[in-house]
Formats: structure tokens, sequence, C-alpha cells
């Protein structure tokens, strides 16, 4: 299970550290006019509010269930993470245009003041990541915050190689190129992201669930002569859920009742599946039995 309060505490200093990190490099992209870094600035932009969102679902998650959300607030995380996600492509576009406009016609840029500000940026995005990665949470949400201060440290990166690049060899579409490269690397990230958040809502089996061995492991046991309509989903981040049919000879119908007890246990101990749902057949007559 996710810790909620040290979630929304990590998010919390998370969003702060962004804003701080926006300041400095709206800043920086104005003394030095450099493309990349008000590129980098835009993307912090999106990951602050990203930030806020993120931790506004991790609060919203620890709410508990009603009668309006029987399972709960959960899933706010996954939807706030496939927004998230979704708006790194966005960011993608934006940076890939100004990117190619530069390309075209590259401006005379501040490479020393590009080489300060994305150096402090680069350092404060690292050790906010490896403040959110030390928890070794696997919180979609967290997920895709990390990602986000990742690809701002990969864009702080860039703007070193072409600060570096420019006071080298006066090459300013160094600038442009990084840009680019940069864009493809952050899409590929939020590809994850925004599937694992699709996979969770539309309640597909996730991805590392074997759900053959659960149907082969269920199939092998003496007293189940069938299994069908075999379902496995998570409920949200961290709580699996499971439902399906067996069928019984019809001499094990008295015992259904500890027949369903022992099969959820053995899904609780070997697959984690904190919630299933079960319903047993008769063998030979293929009706449910109460």
């Amino acid at each position: 299970m996710h810790d909620g309060h040290g979630e929304v505490r990590d998010l919390g200093a998370a969003l702060a550290v962004m804003l701080a990190i926006l300041a400095l490099e709206v800043g920086g992209g104005i003394l030095s006019g450099s493309v990349a870094l008000f590129a980098d600035a835009a993307h912090m932009a999106t990951d602050a509010a990203s930030a806020a969102l993120a931790l506004w679902a991790a609060w919203l998650a620890g709410r508990p269930a009603d009668h309006h959300l029987t399972f709960g607030y959960g899933r706010s995380k996954v939807l706030a993470a496939l927004a998230n996600g979704s708006a790194l492509f966005a960011i993608v576009a934006m940076v890939w245009i100004e990117s190619i406009r530069h390309l075209r016609a590259p401006a005379a840029v501040d490479e020393r003041t590009m080489l300060v500000v994305a150096a402090v940026a680069l350092a404060a995005n690292l050790a906010l990541s490896w403040h959110l990665v030390r928890r070794h949470d696997e919180s979609l949400n967290r997920r895709a915050v990390i990602l986000h201060v990742l690809g701002d440290a990969l864009a702080s990166f860039g703007v070193i190689v072409a600060g570096v690049t420019i006071l080298l060899t006066g090459w300013l579409r160094a600038d442009a190129v990084i840009s680019l490269i940069i864009g493809v690397l952050v899409a590929l990230s939020a590809w994850g992201v925004v599937r694992d958040s699709v996979n969770v809502l539309m309640e597909g089996v996730p991805r590392e669930f074997d759900l053959e061995s659960l149907r082969r492991t269920l199939s092998a046991l003496p007293y189940i002569s069938d299994v069908h309509d075999l379902h496995v989903w998570c409920l949200n981040e961290g709580a699996l859920a499971a439902s399906f049919h067996v069928r019984v000879p019809e001499a094990a119908l008295a015992t259904s009742p500890s027949t369903v007890t022992l099969l959820k246990s053995l899904l609780a101990r070997r697959f984690k599946v904190e919630h299933a749902t079960i319903e047993v057949e008769c063998e030979s007559c293929g009706e449910a039995c109460d």
C-alpha cells in the first residue's frame, strides 16, 4: 500500500522547488535570449501545474469511500497521471514548433547566462528526482511527476550542451537542435505513463500480472473442474481485484463456502489480489449455487 501522507508531503515539496526553478529559468531566458531556456521554462510551468494536480489527487485519494464512490477516490491519482502524461505531449509540440522556428532563423544568445541558469536548474531537478524516487513508490501519480522532473533535468542538460557548443563553436542552431532531441526523449517517457494510466481506467490486466498463471493454478486444484469468466483488474493503485466462476462436482456443493474461503486465501497469498468475487457453479447442471 502507498503512504498517502508521505506522497502529499513529497509532492508539496516538489511543487515548491518547481516554482523556484521556473522563476529562475524565466529570468535566465529573458537575460540570455535562449529559446532552449524558454522552452525549459515552459516545460517547468507545466511541471508545476502537473505537480499541483498530482498533489490535489493524492490528497483526494486519501478520502474514505462513500455512497457516491463506493470503491473510494483512489483512481483520482490515475486520472491525474493520465492528465500529466498527456500534458507532456503538448509541451513537446510547443518545444518542437519553437525549435523549428529558431532553426530557420537562429538568434544570438548569451551562452554564459544559459550555462549558469541551466546548471542550477539541473542540480535542483536531480535533487528533486532523488527525493521523489527514494521511497521506491510505484504510484502512477508520483511516477508522472518524476517523469516531468526528469524531463526538465534532461532539458537543463541539453541547455548546457547547447551553451557549451555555442561558446566553443559559435553555432547558434545548437540551441534549437538540442531542444528537438529533448522533445523526443520526453515524448517517449510520457507514452509509458499514458499507456499504464489508460490500462487502469479501462480495467485491463496489469502488465506485471500473469493471468495465465492464475488460470493454471485454479484449474489444477482437485476440487475445481472448470474456471471461466476470469477477470483481473486494478481497483486503484496497489489494489488488485478479481472475479471468476468455478465449477465443482455436485458432491462438493455443500462445502462451497469453505471453497470460496480457500480460493480467496490463495489469491491473496500467491497473487496479491485483495478483492475477489467468486461464483461457485454445479458441474453437472452449470447453475450458480447460493
